[in-house]
This record gives C-alpha cells, structure tokens and sequence, in this order.
C-alpha cells in the first residue's frame, strides 16, 4: 500500500472511519511503522479530528499512528497551515477556513456547521 492508497481508504467511504483507521493501524504496524503507510491532507484531516473526539476508545497504537502521521505533516506549524486552508461546503457552496468547517466521516463532504447535517449520511461531522 502506498500513501496515497492509505488516503484513499481513508477517503473511499464504505465502512465507519473508525474502522478504516482501524486497518490502517494494523497495516502500519505489520508492516514496520513506515512512512509509506501514513495519512496526509484531506485524510489526515479526517483521521485526526476524529481521532481527538474518540481517542479514548482506542489503544495506544491508534495515538502513535496518530502522532507519526502528525509529525509527518510537519507537525504543529503543518497543522496551523493546514487550518488556514480554504474548503467549500459541498451544501451550500460557502467557503471557509478548514478550521471553520466540519468533515462528515460517511461521505467525506466538507459541511459548514450551519448545514450540519446533511440529507441520510449516516457520517459524523468532525
């Protein structure tokens, strides 16, 4: 698997996200803890503002995941600029900084909080 295939699970929908993160962690570890299996952009986006609603829930290696993928985007500074991103709400068509708009978790749609929820999406915005 590469990057961009670890995006894509992430991404592709189909199961709950916590089970998507779930493989992706259990591919990581078997494979070595390697940087080819970590989450970038728009999927790290996903994977880590759900993960800091259930981080809870999950073991240990779900967090180092978590850490490695963060660290990998540059960490903080690469956070604060990934926030300062523009996305458009797939509802309304409104624009908003990333950190001003939530991600729904079943369809992978930006959705502003004003739109939240949309339609049947059984998805969570995180």
């Amino acid at each position: 698997m590469t990057m961009r295939n670890n995006n894509g699970v992430v991404l592709g929908g189909g199961l709950p996200l916590g089970e998507r993160i779930g493989q992706l962690v259990e591919v990581w570890i078997r494979d070595g803890r390697g940087r080819d299996h970590l989450v970038t952009g728009k999927a790290f986006f996903a994977v880590y503002s759900w993960y800091l609603r259930h981080w809870a829930e999950h073991d240990p290696a779900w967090g180092e995941f978590v850490a490695v993928s963060y660290d990998f985007i540059g960490g903080s500074d690469g956070w604060n600029a990934m926030l300062r991103e523009r996305a458009v709400c797939e509802s309304c068509r409104d624009t908003y900084r990333l950190e001003n708009i939530g991600l729904c978790t079943g369809c992978m749609r930006y959705t502003c909080y004003a739109c939240d929820p949309h339609g049947s999406c059984a998805g969570e915005i995180v």
